[in-house]
């Protein structure tokens, strides 16, 4: 552990160890990496391929007759720029003055719990970046910008579109007594043709707080509300999703997961400062299917980084103290190259309700 003055420091290679005994804990109850997961790849680039569908029946040969030779399946290639994403906190002479222990004014401050304070910010912030990429990159398009002022985003730095699947209500599921929740799921369900996608049970439905109640809510005798009645001939009451699920599930519907998560606004992101923004925004639910072999839709690559070691890929981590510099500071570093890879965005339907 290094020595700067009469403080003490982490090494790099001690900030990445205790990176990652927090991060598993920073990652719980973040669904987004159950769909999109992070990985790491040597590349300086994100790359990935995928083969066009299968088309068409066996052809006819009959007996002594030649067999027809089939055209190989294409392939299709995509390359895109990852993002380049990275900020740092500085504990500077004030901060680092006032947190000595008191009554000892000649003893060293050990000031790895101030790093690791610092630390957790900036991997909270790593990890919201990554799930608010994934979640909007699950509605079809994401994009990055220069972070600005707080008054103006600045400008947009990344942006990519995806062809996931659409689907609109045609009653809002705010109309309680007119709305048919479960009569959209049957036509999402629907989606699966020419995919190799399933999207009733095995495949999970995404929402806020705010459509899940409306959802559980439902007054409409002609549609789920008038489904109730499931088990013994009793009607049932829904006052929570496990009973709504119950329903829809045996039905051949998507489970539903509520998921209400998001961040408070900087004002650099085209909210307000203080602003809370769901991941997911009110009235939209992001139906992820299940494929028949269980591949994911995508995941969220780590790639190669100068700032690391032998420029592996993946998050890089530092504490950097400024040599022969007055007043003295300490900067904690974090950030990472990468981007989303979706390989089956026919997978996703994106519900407008």
């Amino acid at each position: 552990m290094p020595i700067v003055g009469t403080y003490t420091y982490p090494t790099a290679a001690e900030l990445r160890a205790i990176a990652q005994d927090l991060l598993p804990r920073l990652e719980a109850d973040r669904p987004i990496f159950d769909v999109l997961p992070i990985t790491t790849r040597n590349e300086a680039k994100l790359i990935w391929e995928q083969l066009e569908n299968f088309q068409g029946l066996q052809k006819y040969r009959g007996y002594n007759g030649s067999p027809q030779k089939l055209d190989q399946v294409g392939i299709n290639q995509f390359e895109v720029t990852p993002g380049v994403y990275g900020e740092y906190v500085e504990l500077d002479e004030y901060r680092l003055s006032v947190s000595r222990a008191e009554g000892r004014f000649g003893a060293s401050v050990d000031v790895s719990e101030l790093i690791t304070e610092q630390l957790v910010r900036l991997l909270q912030r790593r990890l919201d970046r990554i799930e608010s990429i994934g979640w909007n990159v699950l509605q079809g398009t994401y994009s990055v910008s220069t972070g600005g002022t707080p008054t103006s985003t600045g400008g947009v730095v990344i942006t990519d579109s995806y062809n996931v699947q659409t689907y609109s209500a045609a009653t809002t599921w705010g109309t309680l007594a007119s709305a048919t929740p479960f009569w959209d799921f049957s036509q999402v369900k629907l989606k699966h043709r020419g995919h190799s996608v399933n999207f009733g049970t095995g495949a999970k439905a995404y929402m806020n707080m705010k459509t899940a109640n409306n959802l559980i809510n439902n007054s409409n005798s002609s549609d789920l509300f008038g489904r109730r009645v499931e088990f013994g001939g009793a009607a049932i009451t829904f006052n929570n999703l496990e009973l709504v699920n119950q329903v829809l599930s045996a039905n051949g519907a998507p489970t539903i997961v509520e998921y209400d998560k998001g961040y408070l606004s900087d004002g650099t992101d085209g909210h307000a400062a203080g602003t809370y923004v769901p991941y997911i925004p009110d009235n939209t639910v992001i139906v992820v299917g299940k494929r028949p072999g269980g591949q994911m839709v995508g995941e969220y690559r780590m790639v190669r980084n100068a700032n690391n070691p032998n420029d592996a890929p993946g998050a890089y981590t530092h504490v950097i103290v400024p040599k022969d510099h007055l007043p003295v500071s300490i900067q904690v570093h974090d950030g990472h190259n990468g981007g989303p890879v979706i390989q089956y965005p026919s997978s996703v339907v994106v519900m407008s309700v």
